[in-house]
């Protein structure tokens, strides 16, 4: 296969990959618009309970709103619980879990990054046999000494797009720039 074939069949993934980002991004978007619809809506639920407590306060008998209270007190139950499944499904297209500190990492991280929480493993999946041959192995680029010149030029274009700013000194995995912890090894950054 030849370089240009390479970085061809490499742009191309690029565009895919971008279609698909774009669609994630409008899912997205039309999720958080109805988070947002559903957030008002406690809102007025919220205005509505208050004028209920004031006209009992006003009666000298909060015991008169309790009737009104309590089914709009269920209700905005249901909508908390609408809006969290809607930002499970955010969280599903974006590929992301939520650490018990509260900060959301990519769903493949073995370790917070901020408090270094152990995830449990995930179950391994089979892995299926690939005969795409334009898949790219930087490795064998770098290391197989029968490497072509056009291979080799391959290998320093993937290898530019690689950020070594902050690595892991325990396993080598790239570090984001606020990690106190590896996502890969749990290995403390300080």
């Amino acid at each position: 296969m030849s370089f240009f074939k390479k970085i061809s069949d490499t742009v191309s993934k690029g565009v895919t990959s971008a279609t698909e980002k774009a669609q994630q991004t409008v899912e997205i978007t039309k999720l958080n618009s109805q988070i947002s619809s559903k957030r008002k809506e406690i809102d007025k639920i919220f205005a509505t309970i208050g004028e209920s407590v004031y006209e009992g306060y006003l009666a000298h008998d909060l015991s008169l709103a309790e009737s009104k209270v309590y089914p709009q007190c269920n209700e905005i139950t249901n909508i908390r619980d609408e809006i969290a499944a809607l930002n499970d499904r955010i969280k599903a297209i974006r590929n992301e879990k939520d650490c018990v500190c509260g900060k959301r990492l990519p769903e493949d991280t073995r370790f917070c990054s901020s408090c270094g929480h152990r995830f449990p493993d995930p179950e391994p999946e089979p892995e299926p046999v690939s005969t795409d041959e334009s898949s790219i192995d930087v490795e064998s680029y770098v290391t197989d000494d029968t490497a072509s010149s056009e291979d080799a030029e391959m290998a320093d274009v993937v290898k530019a797009h690689v950020d070594t700013r902050q690595i892991c000194k325990s396993c080598s995995t790239p570090l984001y720039a606020d990690s106190h912890f590896c996502p890969a090894c749990g290995q403390s950054t300080r």
